[in-house]
C-alpha cells in the first residue's frame, strides 16, 4: 500500500508543481497588485486569513512538489515570499506594508511546517506498522 502511495505520489509529482508555482504566482500578483483583493464582509479580519491562509497552502504545495527540502530552507524560503511582497506593498502608492501580516505570514508559514512535521511523523509510524 505504502509503495502504491508513493509511485502515484511521484507519478503526479509534476502536477503538484504546477499548482504550487500557481498558487505562489497568485498570491506574489494579489500581494504587488495596486488594489488589496475584495473581502466579503467586515465581520472577519480577511487580510490575516489571506496572508496566513496563503502561506499555510504554499507551505504543503511546496512540499508535495519537492519533498526533499529540508523544513528549515521551505520555511525560510516562505518566509522570504511573505517579506518580499511586503516590501513590495512598501513602495505602492495605493497598498501599506503591516507587521500584522509580517505576524501572520509567519503564523501560515509555522502551522503549515508543524502539520507537515506532524504527518511524516503520523506517515512513518504508520510505514512501520504495515
Amino acid at each position: 500500500m505504502w509503495l502504491s502511495i508513493m509511485r502515484q505520489w511521484v507519478r503526479f509529482r509534476w502536477l503538484f508543481r504546477l499548482a504550487f508555482f500557481a498558487v505562489l504566482g497568485l498570491g506574489i500578483y494579489l500581494g504587488m497588485h495596486p488594489d488589496p483583493p475584495p473581502t466579503p464582509n467586515r465581520t472577519l479580519d480577511w487580510s490575516f486569513v489571506y496572508h496566513a491562509g496563503g502561506l499555510f497552502v504554499c507551505t504543503w504545495l511546496s512540499y508535495l512538489a519537492f519533498p526533499r527540502w529540508r523544513w528549515w530552507w521551505r520555511g525560510g524560503l516562505m518566509f522570504a515570499v511573505g517579506i518580499a511582497i511586503e516590501f513590495v506593498q512598501s513602495y505602492h502608492p495605493t497598498r501599506s506594508a503591516d507587521i500584522n501580516d509580517i505576524y501572520a505570514n509567519t503564523f501560515g508559514v509555522a502551522l503549515g511546517l508543524i502539520t507537515l512535521g506532524i504527518y511524516r511523523w503520523l506517515l512513518m509510524r504508520w510505514a512501520r506498522t504495515h
